[in-house]
C-alpha cells in the first residue's frame, strides 16, 4: 500500500511543480535581434543608412517584418519604404519610445521612494 501511494505521489507531484513563465516567451530564437539605446522619451527615426552602419542586413529584410519592443511590449511602427516593399536609401522607420525609468524595478519595492537608483 505504501509503495502504491509513493508511485501515485510521483505521478501527481510533477504537475504541481510546473514552473511559471519567465516573460521572455515572445523571443523567437531562430530570429536575429538588434539592440539600441533610448535615452529620452520621444519619437525616434532609424534610417536605412543607420541600420546599414550598425551591420543590419536591411536589404534582406522585408520592411513589413520590422518589429520594435520596449517595456515588455511591441511598439507601433511607421515604416516608410516608398511603397515598394523593399528597404533602401531614403527609407526609415519611426516609433515612439520611452527611456528606462525603473518602472519594472519599482514593482519589487513596497515604497517606490526606496529604489536605489531610479
Amino acid at each position: 500500500m505504501k509503495k502504491c501511494l509513493f508511485y501515485l505521489l510521483l505521478l501527481i507531484l510533477p504537475s504541481f511543480l510546473w514552473g511559471q513563465q519567465y516573460g521572455n516567451e515572445w523571443i523567437d530564437y531562430g530570429q536575429k535581434y538588434y539592440k539600441f539605446t533610448v535615452l529620452e522619451d520621444g519619437i525616434y527615426q532609424i534610417s536605412y543608412q543607420s541600420m546599414l552602419d550598425a551591420g543590419i542586413p536591411v536589404n534582406t529584410i522585408n520592411p513589413s517584418q520590422f518589429q520594435v519592443f520596449g517595456k515588455e511590449r511591441e511598439l507601433t511602427l511607421f515604416v516608410e519604404d516608398g511603397g515598394d516593399n523593399s528597404f533602401d536609401g531614403g527609407d526609415y522607420i519611426e516609433f515612439y519610445a520611452e527611456k528606462n525609468d525603473g518602472w519594472l524595478d519599482s514593482l519589487l519595492y513596497e515604497n517606490p521612494n526606496e529604489i536605489g537608483n531610479p
